[in-house]
């Protein structure tokens, strides 16, 4: 797997009843306090009609009142030769460039994508034909990576150097009935560790919780069987409790935000029902990490990965949640006459 085969987009396959898709990039720096969100959408109605859009999120731990969410439409998003055009801006294997303006707030970027951890598949085998049947998949073409570049906000230079961050890409003909997701990375203890949590609701309000840690060296998947009947996963806005474990290393942790620190936006799903999601890129994560010689032996300690202000955190459902204020604000994409003239996304 390579990071431009799990960008290549699967809308041009879809002819009809409806189907989104969508690419994402998510950074926090817990050092300077800042995070981003930015998401590449596709969405085809039920007759096959397209419509495309650019989103951007900009959080700030110290100035709540700065943070914001705005997505442009766009004429149309196409494939070019190396990645992605959403309009003016592009997704590569590279790197990513846009911006978004839109409610008195306006986003720009021009970042690239460091070394980091091999692409991956979300989603565990066993799901697999789950999946497969909804017509939805999850991968990460950057699975933990860095961004480094220009970002400028509501007209202030920010300057991102090999912040913590990941690539993702999913899509589906229809939404799940919810879930949660957090990203953690940039730990205090071990710059080099990531854990990604992913809780859904499955067929018949089964949650499925799926986490996977990127530690020492070692992948661990417990989303996978028999690991997954051991996770507990507790999601309520604004915190997630949970732990999992394998043959050899267990977890058990918690990560949290403040709803100030929260924007929220609505996935519109194919049955005109929404999806109300609320989202920062500046929560907290802590986690106690175990270790066993051999399965049955008692545990161990092995250490704590502590990340204030450095995780992303994700609930989605059907009811939205009236605590978060800050909503997504939309506008058609601004032309510009002199391509390049003062931006960083030129």
């Amino acid at each position: 797997m390579d990071a431009e085969s799990l960008n290549s987009p699967r809308w041009p396959r879809v002819s009809k009843g409806g189907f989104h898709e969508a690419w994402f990039v998510s950074a926090s720096d817990a050092k300077a306090g800042h995070g981003l969100w930015l998401r590449y959408g596709v969405n085809l109605d039920s007759g096959g009609a397209r419509d495309s859009s650019l989103w951007g999120s900009w959080f700030e731990r110290d100035a709540p009142a700065r943070t914001f969410v705005v997505r442009n439409l766009v004429d149309d998003a196409t494939i070019s030769r190396t990645g992605l055009l959403f309009g003016a801006a592009e997704l590569t294997a590279s790197g990513c460039t846009g911006e978004v303006e839109a409610g008195g707030h306006a986003l720009r970027w021009r970042l690239s994508f460091g070394q980091g951890a091999p692409a991956e598949e979300v989603i565990p085998a066993w799901l697999s034909p789950i999946a497969r049947l909804r017509g939805s998949g999850y991968v990460l073409p950057h699975a933990a990576t860095t961004l480094s570049g220009a970002v400028e906000v509501d007209g202030r230079m920010t300057e991102l150097q090999r912040a913590p961050a990941l690539q993702g890409h999913l899509w589906g003909r229809s939404y799940w009935p919810a879930w949660a997701w957090a990203r953690g990375s940039g730990f205090a203890e071990d710059a080099d560790a990531s854990l990604d949590l992913l809780d859904v609701e499955g067929p018949r309000g089964i949650r499925l919780p799926l986490f996977v840690l990127r530690y020492r060296g070692g992948t661990h998947r417990f989303g996978e069987l028999p690991w997954m009947l051991l996770s507990v996963s507790r999601p309520a806005a604004p915190a997630w409790h949970f732990s999992a474990q394998d043959t050899r290393l267990s977890i058990d942790g918690v990560v949290r935000a403040t709803t100030d620190h929260m924007v929220q936006v609505q996935y519109p799903d194919v049955d005109g029902s929404l999806r109300h999601c609320v989202h920062t890129a500046v929560a907290s994560m802590e986690v106690r990490v175990r270790s066993r010689a051999v399965p049955g032996a008692p545990w161990r300690p092995e250490g704590t990965l502590t990340s204030k202000s450095g995780a992303s955190l994700e609930f989605c459902g059907r009811e939205a949640d009236a605590r978060v204020t800050r909503g997504l604000v939309s506008a058609p994409a601004r032309r510009r006459n002199l391509p390049g003239a003062g931006s960083v996304a030129s």
